[in-house]
């Protein structure tokens, strides 16, 4: 397993996020933005349908905030990332369990991933075993992007969002990230709603065979 850095130290957060070209502030508007607007469902609307607008709020959300640091969108088939180009850079975004933001925690997602977040986390580790070898040559001879994960976890009994950045390193054949190069923890937010009950989206994550690439 390859052993996760973590961030925690709010000097250390804003450095290696200024590296990543994104802000703090962009993260967390993402996140609030999602929570805002799934605060406006009701009772009446399909129970798994706070975690599809959550999801589906956040992506948006992240990409009109960073697209003055240059970062566009993309989607590879149903796979939704915001992406830097000139740092081939990836940002997609889940939710995790309860151990996302938690600095003691071995967190992962809740819902499992189809092919695309699969074949994004096998390239991660690709890279990362490049970097080991050959360190400056990664850049120029690595295919694709370095996708990083935006999740968000909802404590309904804390009354807390938190969420994290953090660069998965491996995936399991059940659709699960089992491990992290590195977390870089973004704390929380707190909210007073009365939250319809949360369920996880069951579209966007389970739409195609998992299969790890050979």
């Amino acid at each position: 397993m390859i052993p996760s850095i973590l961030y925690d130290n709010p000097e250390e957060i804003a450095g290696r996020l200024e590296q990543l070209g994104v802000t703090e502030v962009a993260l967390r508007e993402a996140i609030y933005q999602g929570h805002l607007q799934r605060t406006r469902l009701t009772l009446n609307h399909p129970r798994n349908f706070p975690g599809l607008v959550m999801w589906g709020e956040v992506v948006a959300a992240l990409r009109d905030q960073l697209r003055p640091l240059d970062w566009i969108r993309q989607d590879v088939g149903s796979f939704p990332v915001t992406v830097n180009e000139s740092l081939n850079l990836a940002i997609a975004v889940a939710s995790g369990d309860e151990a996302t933001g938690n600095p003691y925690g071995s967190p992962s997602n809740r819902s499992k991933k189809g092919r695309y977040t699969v074949e994004a986390i096998e390239a991660n580790r690709q890279m990362v075993l490049l970097f080991e070898e050959f360190m400056q040559e990664v850049k120029e001879d690595a295919e694709g992007n370095q996708t990083w994960i935006l999740m968000h976890h909802t404590d309904t009994a804390k009354g807390e969002i938190r969420f994290e950045l953090s660069l998965p390193a491996d995936i399991g054949n059940d659709g699960k990230i089992t491990s992290w190069s590195e977390r870089i923890l973004l704390g929380s937010i707190s909210f007073d709603d009365d939250l319809v009950e949360i369920l996880q989206p069951g579209g966007p994550d389970i739409d195609i065979e998992i299969r790890r690439k050979a």
